[in-house]
């Protein structure tokens, strides 16, 4: 059990190191577009701007923030999937199904239909194309090189496209897994069988948290921070519903258990205490376990997560949290700093 458990943590920090690898290629590739187009189509003065922060242009910050973010997005993307094939057989044991169920589910969290993934991720660019309306900066349209708009016109609707398969991955497999969840075997009171339903979950609230803590880079230089902030708590409520949403099914297994073993229960202790008023000792002296069993079932967990989840997804919601408020500070300090 130890050397499973190793292995699954070093096959862990492989993928972290891998996804964080996919991470920066698609970082590099777009710095190195970007500055290429300058380079074939103006120059590299474009960036500069002797008059603003560091000496640059503020939307060269802010198309780079939005390129760290589809980086982000792009990696999480990868990372899922591993997640996803990796881990999913670990509720076979938890499961009452056929092997021709199983592998139809674990084929349909493993690869979700191309057609709807495409048609999120249409919609997505559609999303942010009506973002980049909404939220246009025009003020720096005129100064700078045009190149600097065409990158923000390419790289929102890119963002939201991304942003549209992941939401389209995390509700699909969400749906597989609350079916899986519905057919579990569950006891009442126990629930470490149940475990890997809450991973799922933190894993997944996990990406969400992390990528909208990263773009809150885009408060910084936006000229519409209501519309950025507006994004950035729509994607925190997704990871709230992210965490919760994998375990509906199991939840409504372990709720349907504890009220069957509720409805056998009361009746007898019911019974128990009529024997007790009745003098009667042999069905009186069953009621202190029957009732110290009831309490126990009433008290018995619906949701598959211990307290150990709960403190890791308070840790979570730090993390943008803490961002956001980091990314106030920092601001007021770089504009005091300037300012002297």
């Amino acid at each position: 059990m130890t050397e499973a458990v190793e292995r699954g943590r070093a096959v862990g920090r492989g993928d972290a190191w891998r996804a964080c690898v996919a991470f920066c290629a698609v970082a590099l590739v777009l710095a190195l577009a970007y500055l290429g187009s300058a380079v074939v189509f103006a120059d590299l003065r474009v960036f500069a701007n002797p008059d603003d922060r560091f000496g640059v242009a503020r939307i060269v910050r802010f198309n780079a923030a939005l390129g760290l973010v589809l980086s982000y997005l792009c990696a999480s993307l990868w990372l899922g999937q591993r997640w996803v094939r990796r881990d999913f057989d670990d509720l076979r044991s938890a499961v009452d199904a056929s092997d021709g169920e199983w592998s139809a589910w674990r084929e349909r969290a493993r690869t979700p239909g191309r057609a709807a993934l495409a048609r999120a991720a249409v919609l997505g660019a559609v999303v942010g194309l009506l973002v980049d309306v909404i939220g246009a900066r025009a003020s720096d349209a005129a100064a700078f090189w045009l190149g600097h708009r065409i990158w923000v016109h390419s790289l929102n609707p890119l963002v939201f496209a991304a942003l549209g398969v992941l939401v389209a991955l995390s509700s699909a497999r969400a749906v597989v897994y609350q079916e899986v969840g519905r057919r579990a075997r569950v006891t009442v009171g126990e629930i470490a069988s149940l475990a890997p339903f809450a991973r799922v979950g933190l894993r997944t609230a996990l990406l969400w948290f992390l990528g909208t803590s990263l773009a809150s880079l885009l408060l910084v230089d936006t000229d519409s921070p209501m519309l950025v902030l507006s994004i950035l708590l729509a994607t925190t409520a997704f990871a709230v519903s992210a965490l919760v949403a994998p375990s509906r099914g199991v939840h409504e297994r372990l709720r349907e258990e504890k009220r069957r073993e509720l409805a056998w229960l009361r009746p007898e202790i019911a019974r128990a205490s009529a024997a007790l008023r009745r003098g009667e000792t042999n069905g009186a002296a069953q009621l202190p376990a029957l009732l110290a069993w009831e309490a126990r079932v009433a008290s018995a967990p619906e949701w598959p997560f211990d307290a150990s989840t709960w403190r890791r997804f308070a840790l979570l919601l730090l993390v943008p949290l803490g961002s956001w408020l980091g990314g106030a500070v920092a601001e007021q300090v770089v504009e005091r700093w300037l300012a002297g």
